[in-house]
């Protein structure tokens, strides 16, 4: 047995772990997608990436998405006919010292809402449930575009960056450090756009995209004085208007289960649910 820890993954490696989901995702009748872009990691010397090889043969991966120091988001999987054996207990200790080196001092396990040996190695785990999160989809069939906006959306450059770091900051509550950590790999990733939602010259809130294969919609609010005034269905129609005018109608996001007014606003924009996943919370020391 060979563990293999990795900052970023290669090529190669990102086949051999998209092969190994793809075998377990078709057994355990799954619909998620491991995360395997580590761009957005509160700090790009964390290895995020934990593979584990017998005899030559990837049969077991850990992931973590880290976008704050306060935890780490972990998802597993491994090959069917080597369950039970002990390898993502072995994946999750070396993830855990890795934690621990960087003061990270909570782990968020991902487990999809379907997945009966998820849960069961939640139970083991003696792991507390924390949230819900919904993964939807964009239906084109179902949008209608505004007739007019109050807003302007602004594509943002590395001349915004305090602009969409003060943004980020009020939308979300992030600390400084956390949102210049999270605009700045966001300007040098060559997949992510940041942009920001402009009221009579003054920002209001933000959203960015990844344009992979799926175009996912991530980091998206309004400051908390504009609220409740409509600038958050304009906001998003404004981005979907601009990815589907690319050509890119193939859109997914991201939402808490708590979040009843954004869950609803991403219904009626036209999203939909497709996978359900829960998340649970341990101490990593």
């Amino acid at each position: 047995m060979t563990i293999r820890a990795y900052v970023s993954l290669s090529q190669r490696a990102i086949e051999e772990v998209l092969d190994l989901e793809g075998i377990c995702i078709d057994h355990d009748s799954l619909k998620g997608s491991v995360f395997l872009d580590s761009s957005l990691n509160i700090n790009q010397q964390i290895k995020s990436f934990f593979l584990l090889y017998k005899n030559g043969k990837m049969i077991s991966i850990l992931s973590m998405f880290i976008p704050t120091k306060h935890e780490a988001e972990i998802t597993a999987y491994t090959l069917p006919k080597f369950r039970g054996k002990g390898y993502f207990k072995s994946l999750l200790g070396k993830a855990v010292e890795e934690l621990r080196a960087f003061d990270i001092p909570e782990l968020l396990f991902v487990c999809e809402s379907s997945s009966i040996p998820g849960k069961r190695v939640i139970d083991a785990l003696n792991a507390d449930y924390d949230h819900t999160e919904y993964f939807m989809r964009f239906d084109r069939a179902s949008y209608t575009r505004l007739n007019r906006y109050r807003l302007i959306l602004l594509k943002a450059e590395q001349k915004d960056l305090e602009k969409a770091i003060a943004a980020n900051m009020k939308v979300f509550g992030d600390t400084r450090e956390e949102s210049k950590s999270l605009i700045k790999n966001c300007f040098s990733s060559d997949t992510r756009e940041q942009y920001l939602a402009v009221l009579d010259d003054e920002i209001i809130g933000a959203v960015s995209v990844n344009l992979e294969e799926d175009v996912s919609i991530f980091g998206f609010g309004i400051i908390p004085e504009y609220r409740s005034k409509g600038y958050g269905k304009e906001l998003l129609h404004l981005i979907v208007d601009d990815l589907l005018l690319r050509g890119r109608s193939d859109i997914t996001i991201d939402v808490n289960n708590k979040n009843a007014n954004a869950l609803e606003l991403y219904q009626k924009t036209g999203f939909h649910i497709e996978a359900t996943y829960e998340y649970y919370r341990k101490k990593s020391g």
